[in-house]
């Protein structure tokens, strides 16, 4: 005999079948995401393309940044960067692991540097072709409160492995001649997580429904009678 039980459990089931391609999905990560390791960077040392030994992990792919240390005070640990140097750079990083056509979102803290103009600090996101772009006002905000807001980018892989790159887009003066582009956006505290497939979400959301009409059932006798 078929009951609302033995249907709420198959569905179970079948969530758990789906699910299982998160396993592997899984196994991206991102190497020192809070760019603690790296070397000794005092107040804050500026790094040059295509440098790919001071940051663990990462690669300075076009144009200068700066590594950050006791400058401002970091969203995550000690360390972070202000992603112009001397002029807009860009970081980044392969990431293997991945699940080709599996969706991931990458979490990242932004602000800008306070020091210098432009007020508005303008970064870009990118993998796999996808690619987001974000804004930070800095008014209001100093060395030692930077005002550090949580963004997503989300991507699609097109491979087990794709490059994941930030780049600054901060190109206004800044308001200071002798470093008219040196104050960009700030970036912190990476990471990336699989997202559940659609076909997942949609055997999930069943099963929600099932529990409910189940629940349901219990508390009407007179709904048992008649099933």
């Amino acid at each position: 005999m078929c009951t609302k039980f033995s249907i709420l459990a198959a569905m179970m089931a079948a969530a758990a079948t789906v699910a299982v391609p998160l396993g592997s999905a899984g196994a991206a990560t991102i190497i020192n995401g809070s760019f603690e390791e790296g070397v000794d960077t005092g107040s804050f040392v500026t790094l040059t393309a295509t440098d790919s030994s001071s940051i663990t992990g990462w690669k300075v792919s076009s144009g200068t940044i700066d590594y950050i240390g006791t400058y401002w005070t970091a969203a995550d640990g000690s360390r972070s960067l202000d992603m112009n140097g001397l002029a807009p750079g860009a970081i980044s990083q392969v990431i293997t692991g991945l699940t080709n056509g599996h969706q991931y979102e990458v979490t990242f803290d932004l602000a800008g540097n306070p020091a210098g103009g432009p007020t508005q600090k303008l970064l870009e996101v990118s993998a796999a072709g996808d690619v987001s772009d974000y804004t930070f006002d800095i008014t209001g905000h100093s060395l030692g409160s930077m005002g550090w807001i949580a963004e997503q980018f989300f991507f699609t892989a097109d491979g087990s492995s794709d490059t994941l790159m930030f780049a600054s887009l901060t190109t206004d003066p800044s308001g200071n001649p002798t470093y008219p582009m040196a104050f960009g956006p700030a970036l912190d505290n990476v990471s990336i997580s699989p997202l559940p497939s659609t076909w997942t979400m949609l055997i999930l959301g069943f099963v929600g429904l099932g529990f409910i009409a189940y629940r349901g059932s219990k508390k009407n006798p007179s709904a048992i009678a008649v099933a």
